[in-house]
């Protein structure tokens, strides 16, 4: 047996969902070559992730015509790959060993939001994940009552770091650990997003595959300040049947696809009720709301929960339930994460490398399609896009050139989820350090230097 032939014939082999070979997608490891052996591990990206048994077969259709091939054994694992822009220099400490963060959304509440979070992120453990749900629904935490912690209260912090609390093989953090069931939770925006960078930053998760995040319905302060402050893998969004709350999940899907946080699908909650003892299928809340937002944003169809007494009972219960429909819909949900992690195109309007010169009085861009775009601070600052430099209504530019010191510096730049940056600068004018660059615009301003300096000359 000849290790090139054998590698070769196994680059035949591709992966349906990813159309590449499972050779160039580093699938195959710790390959051993005995005398009449052939070993080695099919190791996929993801737990769930269907069709390992269909690769494992076509691995062994593809090497039977090699040379003295003799018994082949294929062993089959998994290994999670971390979202590259979670290795930016600004991500905090406590996510350091997080792979990926997939938030759970929807444009309103009452649609099952948080028990979709929880059946989801327990299919994932129970698949050998190690998981964790930050349960950041201000105003309405729930995932501490589905997971039997509905008595718990957050204990003190060491050293400024907080311990998740360990439920059904998860780590648990919620906004309900913060005040007991008889507490109404009276925050004021500010508040609330303060409190969720500390969670960020200052929950010890440790080692995670998947940090589930149950977001608040809607698209206010917190779900911007989590956009804004780590990249996420992506989000799922939760629907019901009925027309109106597809019309409602609308404004998360813009507001995601906004702040460039891709989509990995729609799961359409509430989908029918059967009642027990019956195989009759009763659409009290109507039909057909997720797929027709599925088709209309091209979006998959991630699956349909419908509404069940056992399912109910459970979460009231905080006990697990194992249910197969929801295990298909969290392995499709695998599939899309890893998509994005493994195939995602880059961008050319994503930096490859950002890096201040001349003592800060430079932006030096270089970015995915090897562009390279020198802009001054100078420029930077005079088109800054906050309220304070540009009339938010009109549109108008209200800072001047004048307003700007001639030597303006850049002290830092700092990452803004992954879709733009946010700049600080010396000059101590307001706004100087309130803008938030996206790095289409900041493209769009290396152009024009680029365009400028040709008309110089």
């Amino acid at each position: 047996m000849d290790a090139k032939e054998i590698t070769d014939a196994l680059a035949t082999v591709t992966d349906s969902y990813f159309k590449k070979d499972i050779i160039s997608l580093g699938y195959v490891k710790g390959m051993t070559i005995g005398k009449d052996t052939l070993r080695f591990s099919l190791r996929l990206p993801a737990p769930l992730m269907p069709g390992h048994e269909i690769i494992a077969q076509k691995c062994r259709e593809a090497l039977k015509n090699v040379k003295d091939i003799g018994e082949i054994e294929i062993k089959k694992d998994w290994e999670v790959q971390r979202l590259p822009s979670l290795n930016a220099p600004n991500t905090p400490q406590a996510l350091k060993t997080v792979k990926n963060i997939i938030a759970i959304a929807s444009g309103k509440g009452g649609v099952g939001k948080s028990t979709v979070t929880v059946c989801i992120a327990e299919a994932f453990a129970k698949a050998g994940a190690k998981v964790g749900i930050l349960d950041i629904d201000v105003y309405g935490p729930s995932i501490p009552n589905m997971v039997g912690l509905g008595d718990h209260q957050l204990g003190g912090s060491q050293q400024g770091v907080l311990e998740p609390v360990e439920a059904h093989g998860m780590k648990i953090m919620s906004m309900g650990f913060l005040a007991t069931k008889d507490t109404p939770v009276v925050w004021r925006g500010p508040i609330a997003s303060q409190l969720v960078q500390q969670f960020l930053g200052a929950v010890d998760w440790g080692d995670l595959d998947y940090l589930f995040v149950d977001m608040p319905p809607g698209t206010g302060d917190i779900q911007l300040t989590l956009s804004q402050s780590v990249p996420l893998t992506g989000a799922v969004i939760v629907t019901t049947p009925q027309e109106i709350a597809h019309t409602i999940a609308e404004k998360g899907l813009r507001m995601f696809q906004q702040v460039k946080i891709p989509i990995l699908g729609i799961v359409e909650n509430m989908a029918g009720f059967t009642p027990p003892g019956s195989d009759e299928v009763f659409h009290i809340f109507g039909e057909g709301g997720g797929k027709s937002a599925a088709e209309e944003f091209d979006l998959p169809l991630l699956g349909k929960i419908s509404l069940k007494q056992e399912l109910r009972e459970a979460m009231d219960e905080g006990k697990f339930v194992e249910d197969d429909n929801i295990k298909s819909i969290a392995s499709l949900i695998a599939v899309e994460a890893m998509m994005i992690v493994t195939n995602e195109e880059l961008s050319p309007f994503s930096p490859q490398e950002m890096n201040l010169v001349n003592d800060g009085k430079t932006l030096v861009i270089k970015w995915q399609d090897n562009v390279e775009h020198v802009i001054s601070a100078f420029n930077v600052r005079f088109k800054c896009p906050c309220a304070h430099c540009v009339d938010e209504i009109t549109g108008v530019q209200l800072i001047k050139e004048e307003d700007i010191p001639p030597n303006v510096k850049i002290l830092e730049s700092v990452p803004v989820g992954r879709y733009g940056v946010k700049f600080s600068f010396d000059d101590p004018s307001p706004g100087a350090n309130a803008g938030i660059f996206t790095f289409t615009f900041l493209r769009q301003l290396g152009e024009e230097a680029v365009e400028n300096a040709s008309f110089d000359v």
